[in-house]
């Protein structure tokens, strides 16, 4: 049987971790093994997390160093080079629940020739009642339209281990996300991230969650209009001076080079690169205000 070597960091998530950890128990026709650490957390994590151990012994292994606080991205990162081999390597978040054939279903994408996938939320409230389903893409994610905005949600991602050697080639710049920064560097290298449709994941929406999570897309937009253009064209700046580095395929290195060059492009030069980059929001919404964005500088 295929073994999915699961990727959990917890930070006090002891209110929502025993339903998380019981939905990964009964994850259906795959081999899991968990990589698990703690971020110093002051609740019961911990305890519940060496409980679930002693109840499933092989399967379930802490990593311990480096100790301290190192935040969620960090965190994950830690893990997913300190994962044993497998055959994938799914992220989780500790206030989800996910249905039982979760693992087997990304497992079917990855063998169908995408090198990770990523997916649609059932979203839900703190008892776990539905409020709906996260907003479909209206593309599939790729290089250039991840530039503009990540829809690759961390805890639905499952990596191939050469996805994973790429997700660990260089680490990402400050105020990036793991999720943001693999979901750039697999579709950067000339890989393909798949976007599954079907939820898998229960996601609990209880008013602590790290980030992501917005239930219809005029919230999202009203989120994005709070961050406001300078926000996202920091970051859009600090992914690109990042990405110059690396060995990228050439359609990806093509694109860096297109958008290097936005900022000083001028607004008509703004929006004929923005095309020739793909450099689009996966949402019509979105999109809009991305152009505004440009047209502002």
């Amino acid at each position: 049987m295929r073994r999915v070597v699961v990727l959990l960091a917890s930070y006090n998530g002891a209110a929502w971790l025993p339903e998380q950890l019981d939905s990964l128990a009964r994850q259906e026709g795959v081999e899991w093994q968990l990589l698990w650490r703690d971020d110093a957390s002051t609740d019961a994590s911990r305890r519940l997390l060496l409980e679930f151990a002693a109840a499933h012994p092989a399967r379930v292994r802490e990593l311990e160093f480096p100790a301290g606080r190192l935040g969620a991205t960090e965190g994950f990162l830690a893990l997913l080079r300190a994962a044993p081999a497998g055959d994938a390597y799914a992220f989780m978040d500790q206030d989800d629940v996910w249905l039982p054939g979760k693992l087997a279903r990304a497992l079917a994408r990855l063998d169908a020739g995408a090198d990770a996938v990523c997916g649609r939320l059932s979203l839900v409230d703190a008892d776990l009642k539905p409020l709906g389903l996260s907003p479909l893409p209206r593309m599939e994610p790729g290089f250039g339209s991840l530039l503009a905005h990540n829809v690759a949600a961390g805890c639905t991602m499952v990596l191939t281990p050469r996805a994973r050697e790429w997700a660990l080639s260089a680490p990402p710049p400050a105020g990036s996300l793991h999720d943001w920064w693999a979901a750039l560097l697999v579709t950067g290298m000339g890989g393909r991230l798949d976007f599954d449709p079907e939820p898998m994941i229960l996601y609990r929406l209880h008013g602590r969650n790290s980030v992501g999570g917005a239930p219809s897309l005029l919230e999202r937009a009203r989120r994005a209009l709070g961050r406001g253009g300078a926000a996202w064209w920091r970051m859009l700046t600090a992914h690109l001076a990042a990405l110059s580095a690396l060995p990228l395929a050439p359609g990806a290195r093509e694109v860096v080079q297109t958008l290097n060059g936005l900022r000083d492009a001028g607004r008509p030069g703004r929006l004929r690169l923005r095309a020739s980059a793909g450099l689009r929001h996966h949402s019509r919404a979105g999109d809009a205000l991305l152009t505004a964005w440009l047209l502002r500088g």
